[in-house]
């Protein structure tokens, strides 16, 4: 009687390597679906975070008659250096922010005084500000960026202000301090809800909330070159120029730039380097353009190919000037 030989079972080689070759494929055509949906989650949360800033700034028109300024220039005047509180302070007890608002105390004391028992307030990172799809610091360098800090009473050092992904509108033109549109030339014409010490009504958005945003993104790279994004809570009111012989408080690197964005360049503008007068753009790591917050409450995506026209006059002549404008009386266009 014979032993009948028992076969060894198992891959060979070749049906291994054809196994790993078909994982392979089947994980190159799910990653970018995966990609995509994470994407998706990041978008829609920082789509939550601006209607939750929309409704925010209008339960403070409910309680004040107005929209809280961009900021508000101390008086008597403080040191440049020393910094005064932007508009994001004013939200934070409409946006359930009250514990941190108390801390900061803005109503009683300046930024520079406030910082010297609340660094940390205003460098922790606050998630309402933030996008998820945007990468950056917790606060900004000083080093790298000095008109992004100011400097507490008790220090002759500067100290980074925390990130913020979310800016105000101001005008067509050049981000500056003053009701106006051309930030070289100071001339008053179609403008933004925000600027210095400005007390803006809904009644004054005589083209309709709808039709008019109030604030949008900024991302803190694009394009591989560091854009800086905003700040939170405070800003410096610097009296310089910059590269471009910007007027006051227009400056790259220091000035309402930091708070605050404008149309004169496209959304998501290439930078040719940091620190240049592109930062006025608002921008943002979402593929094709960036979202917006409406002064309705509504949010709207809109894509970096918008319409976008502007000419030395400053005329409101193309789609995303007229979303800027609250009074131009011109027909938007599709966006």
């Amino acid at each position: 009687m014979r032993n009948k030989t028992a076969r060894s079972s198992g891959f060979t080689l070749v049906e291994l390597l054809v196994v790993i070759a078909i994982i392979g494929v089947l994980i190159a055509l799910l990653l970018p679906a995966v990609q995509q949906a994470r994407e998706a989650a990041r978008r829609m949360q920082c789509t939550n975070n601006l209607k939750q800033l929309g409704l925010a700034f209008h339960n403070y028109h409910d309680t004040y008659g107005k929209l809280p300024p961009m900021y508000i220039q101390i008086v008597p005047a403080v040191p440049d250096n020393k910094g005064h509180w932007a508009w994001s302070v004013f939200l934070l007890p409409f946006i359930e922010q009250t514990t941190t608002y108390d801390a900061l105390s803005p109503n009683t004391l300046t930024p520079s005084q406030s910082m010297v028992a609340n660094k940390t307030v205003f460098q922790n990172v606050n998630n309402s500000f933030r996008c998820p799809s945007a990468p950056g610091p917790d606060f900004h360098d000083p080093a790298l960026d000095p008109g992004y800090a100011i400097e507490p009473d008790n220090s002759t050092t500067n100290t980074g202000l925390g990130l913020s992904n979310y800016i105000v509108s101001v005008n067509i033109a050049n981000v500056r301090q003053r009701k106006s549109t051309d930030g070289r030339t100071g001339t008053t014409g179609n403008i933004g809800p925000f600027f210095r010490d400005s007390a803006t009504k809904f009644r004054d958005f005589t083209d309709g909330l709808s039709n008019t945003f109030l604030a949008g993104e900024r991302s803190w790279t694009k394009n591989g070159v560091r854009n800086s994004a905003g700040v939170l809570y405070a800003v410096r009111d610097a009296n310089m120029t910059g590269p471009s012989a910007q007027d006051v408080g227009a400056s790259w690197n220091q000035g309402v730039v930091t708070i605050a964005g404008s149309v004169r360049y496209p959304i998501n503008v290439i930078l040719p380097s940091p620190n240049q007068e592109q930062n006025n753009a608002f921008s943002s790591q979402h593929p094709g353009g960036a979202q917006f917050l409406f002064g309705d409450g509504s949010t709207h995506f809109i894509a970096d190919t918008v319409d976008l026209s502007n000419d030395s006059a400053w005329n409101t002549n193309s789609t995303l000037e007229r979303l800027v404008g609250m009074a131009d009386g011109d027909v938007i266009g599709e966006y």
